[in-house]
């Protein structure tokens, strides 16, 4: 048998996200792993005239804190991810804007199947539709520089990976940096 084979996958729980158990060869041993199926997703690096970053504070019950954001969510069934990263910074910040594709990466891919695709929203525009919170969300907005985001970053006031990212990408993109080409 293949290392890494599949054996089988059975599903533990469905609701807005599902677990699956994945049974597969390992070297010469079985492992069992739970796996959570959860929607791709998108975040918005929103960037006003003044090169400030909009990023939302909200309360996160799993990590028992308020963080700070950048904008983001699901990609609801039938869209794409452009058409999600509109409609999630129409709800949650009140924008629209020119979507440039930034990067895109797996948040937790030892045990999460969710990939995120990365936008800059630039020429940014107030919604004039704006669509309603999650009921789940009460969002509030900040605009910080660029520098003032990555001083957050480095000093641990902002703590959330995707956030921490997507202001890492920004950065080398506008220092023209290419990291790792020889």
């Amino acid at each position: 048998m293949d290392p890494n084979t599949k054996i089988s996958s059975s599903k533990l729980y469905t609701g807005k996200i599902s677990i699956r158990l994945d049974k597969y060869y390992f070297g010469n041993k079985i492992i069992e792993k739970e796996i959570v199926e959860h929607s791709d997703s998108v975040g918005i690096v929103a960037l006003d005239n003044k090169e400030n970053i909009i990023l939302v504070e909200q309360f996160r019950i799993a990590a028992g804190d308020s963080l700070l954001e950048i904008p983001a969510g699901k990609i609801e069934k039938g869209e794409t991810p452009k058409v999600a990263a509109l409609r999630e910074m129409n709800e949650e910040i009140g924008y629209t804007g020119n979507l440039t594709p930034l990067f895109q990466c797996y948040l937790a891919p030892g045990y999460d199947t969710e990939k995120m695709y990365f936008f800059l929203a630039s020429d940014l525009k107030i919604s004039r539709n704006k669509l309603p919170q999650d009921e789940d969300e009460d969002i509030r907005i900040r605009r910080m520089s660029i520098s003032s985001v990555l001083k957050k970053c480095i000093s641990g006031k902002i703590i959330d990976c995707k956030t921490i990212a997507a202001v890492m990408m920004i950065l080398n993109r506008k220092n023209g940096l290419v990291i790792g080409s020889q």
